[in-house]
């Protein structure tokens, strides 16, 4: 019987990584808390995360997982070897149906007329960071696309507008809402079918759904019966085993380039 690694976990009491204790009595691996020197920590994705994930690996720290971060710290950049150990815990972008679906809409990219990305959250509180893991989703499924321009911004959400690579358009909106529970729907759409993952809250610990629509019929693709937030701390216990490199850090300021600055209410028709 193969021996299981333990590694020792820490975070602040104001990190906003919510459930750690849960994610990690869930993990397949023994992971003990620590007030010092932990081999794995959790940092907040507020401005800073990347100053606070510094710190916390050159306390001795393995792996750094951050929270969805609602700021890309530009202006402070993680050398290879650093970023190569953060991973970013996105709410949405990170579960594993969105990977699923990824690996999917490869072939299908190129034949793209539209992708619609459309996130609910239940405030306001959060949308810069909505907005970046929604973007990631979005890159992710339908690969390389240009700048988004805003469409609407205000107490509501935002709708943001831009095109693929391939010149289709693509629609992205985050809507306020707490009529409904917090989720995350794209959709690749073709001339013959299409691509869509749904994403539930990982409040819920429901499985995501990716579904493939063709000439042929619908297909379920298979997935994990797992949440965003256990799917990244698997992510970081590979990471201080050895056993992986991340490239989150580097995805994710690509990404957030493509994000319009921070507006006051806009809406333009």
């Amino acid at each position: 019987m193969t021996a299981r690694t333990a590694f020792t976990v820490s975070a602040s009491s104001a990190t906003g990584i919510p459930g750690l204790t849960e994610i990690a009595a869930s993990l397949p691996l023994s992971l003990a808390p620590s007030d010092s020197a932990p081999q794995i920590a959790a940092v907040d994705g507020s401005s800073g995360w990347a100053v606070r994930a510094q710190k916390a690996l050159d306390a001795g720290a393995l792996a750094v997982v951050v929270g969805s971060p609602a700021a890309h710290d530009g202006d402070t950049h993680l050398d290879a070897v650093t970023a190569g150990r953060v991973v970013i815990a996105w709410e949405f972008a990170a579960n594993p149906g969105i990977l699923a679906a990824a690996e999917a809409a490869a072939a299908w990219r190129d034949r793209a007329v539209l992708v619609d990305c459309t996130l609910t959250v239940p405030d306001s509180a959060g949308l810069e960071g909505a907005l970046l893991d929604s973007l990631t989703a979005a890159r992710r499924i339908a690969g390389e696309f240009g700048p988004l321009a805003t469409v609407f911004s205000g107490p509501s959400g935002r709708h943001l507008a831009g095109r693929l690579d391939n010149g289709a358009p693509l629609s992205l909106g985050i809507v306020v809402s707490g009529a409904v529970p917090a989720s995350l729907r794209v959709r690749l759409l073709t001339t013959d079918g299409g691509i869509t993952v749904v994403v539930p809250s990982a409040a819920t610990a429901a499985p995501a759904e990716a579904r493939v629509v063709g000439p042929d019929g619908e297909l379920l693709l298979p997935t994990l019966w797992e949440t965003s937030r256990r799917a990244s701390w698997r992510r970081a216990i590979a990471i201080a085993g050895g056993d992986s490199v991340s490239a989150d850090t580097a995805e994710l300021h690509r990404t957030a380039s493509l994000a319009p600055p921070p507006a006051a209410s806009v809406a333009t028709v």
